[in-house]
């Protein structure tokens, strides 16, 4: 019985995975539907950072009150040099700049094909891991990665008519 519970462990990242997939795909599908119905690229983006950072406001004041932002009521916060909190905060600017860009190139594009060069993030995403974190590449997720870009190159530029 324990190896199911292992099992389930290793296999979790799969659902939150495919939860962030679907909940970008409604997310710049609503951006086009905003684009075709006459949403201005800068204001969209604007109001999409403001309800980004409502539900950030709401999070942080949540923690706050239950205590999950204390070391002593927290112990995954008891031994962290709380510095590497700016990391998350340079990574909210950066999405907030990538949601940007990904706004304006449904606007002028296909929201398809903008949005697959987009997403194609997680090659940069695991070289950058690589490079930086050291994580290995097998030969599977090379082969893989070749394949994402050759299909998005296919997808958004059409080389084939």
């Amino acid at each position: 019985m324990l190896w199911v519970f292992s099992v389930a462990q290793n296999i979790a990242w799969i659902f939150y995975a495919l939860g962030a997939f679907v909940m970008f795909g409604i997310t710049n599908f609503l951006l086009k539907y905003a684009s075709v119905k006459g949403v201005p690229s800068i204001e969209g983006t604007v109001l999409l950072w403001l309800g980004t950072g409502c539900v950030g406001i709401i999070a942080v004041l949540l923690m706050v009150v239950t205590g999950m932002l204390n070391p002593l009521k927290n112990p995954r916060l008891a031994n962290m040099d709380f510095k590497y909190f700016a990391i998350t905060i340079i990574a909210g600017v950066t999405l907030a700049l990538g949601m940007y860009f990904l706004k304006v190139a449904i606007g002028l594009g296909k929201a398809g094909p903008a949005t697959a060069v987009a997403l194609s993030n997680a090659v940069l995403v695991a070289v950058l891991a690589w490079i930086f974190l050291g994580e290995s590449l097998t030969i599977s997720e090379l082969i893989g990665m070749v394949l994402f870009i050759a299909a998005i190159i296919v997808f958004a530029f059409k080389p084939l008519g």
